[in-house]
């Protein structure tokens, strides 16, 4: 049957005769049936258009082919079918709520941490002290050898000192020669005067001089340190005897090498003759 999409749906409607003898066709809208038989008619006429319309499409339609947007009957999946629930009436449904506790991520995290990581981390870090540069050593020279003075110290020979010629060097009074090393101290003193021990000590000599000290004593107070008292007028103790800081052990005199009467009092270290002014 060809198909056509105004298949059906033209009629030919004769119009009256004209006067030439000749009938006219004209193409015209279906007209409305007017009574109940007319309209049977009409919906029958209808429903069989629209099933020749289908059925020829179908055969136009190549196999497999679908239209567009057309979905094919089994891609679509039949639903699943849902378990029915049955309950009394009047029964109460109640849905379990689980408890379920959470913490900041922070708080978890230390506890997780061990002990000894929590320990080093919450310790300051102390840097490293900067230790100083050490000083140069300064070595210094040695100080020659001196031997000290008793714990007691020295004192004065005579109650009275007035020093008449100190230590060092000097004219000779009686030669005359220049650049003479005096080696003692001269205090002044009338003949007589009483010469004192100037500390504890034992004598080691007491007699005539032959080197110019006339009258002399020596007394020994250990540790190297000796004192000689020279010119004496008299001497009133003995070699070996101890003597007592201040004691009277002889007189002012004149004797030996002296121009007058005085007093020639030494200090040796060492048998060396120093400068009694440091000990007195």
């Amino acid at each position: 049957m060809p198909s056509h999409d105004n298949h059906g749906l033209r009629r030919a409607i004769f119009s009256r005769t004209s006067g030439k003898g000749r009938h006219r066709a004209a193409s015209s809208p279906v007209p409305r049936p007017r009574g109940r038989g007319q309209k049977l008619a009409f919906a029958a006429a209808v429903t069989g258009m629209i099933g020749m319309t289908v059925l020829s499409t179908a055969h136009a339609a190549p196999t497999g082919i679908l239209a567009m947007g057309e979905v094919p009957a089994s891609a679509v999946a039949a639903p699943a079918a849902q378990p029915s629930l049955l309950a009394d009436a009047g029964s109460s449904l109640v849905f379990d709520q689980p408890q379920v506790k959470s913490s900041p991520a922070a708080k978890a995290a230390r506890k997780a941490a061990p002990k000894a990581a929590r320990k080093a981390a919450s310790k300051p870090v102390r840097k490293p002290a900067l230790k100083a540069a050490p000083k140069p050593v300064r070595k210094l020279a040695p100080k020659p050898a001196r031997a000290s003075a008793p714990s007691a110290g020295l004192r004065a020979p005579l109650a009275s000192t007035i020093v008449t010629s100190p230590y060092g060097h000097r004219v000779n009074p009686l030669t005359g020669a220049i650049g003479e090393l005096h080696t003692g101290l001269d205090f002044a003193g009338a003949c007589g005067t009483p010469v004192l021990a100037a500390a504890r000590g034992k004598v080691t000599e007491a007699g005539w001089s032959p080197y110019g000290g006339g009258n002399r004593i020596v007394v020994d107070h250990g540790k190297g340190l000796k004192t000689t008292y020279n010119h004496l007028a008299s001497i009133g103790v003995s070699k070996g005897q101890t003597l007592a800081q201040g004691g009277r052990i002889a007189a002012v005199g004149t004797t030996g090498s002296s121009t007058g009467c005085h007093l020639h009092f030494e200090v040796m270290v060492n048998n060396r003759t120093v400068n009694p002014a440091s000990y007195l």
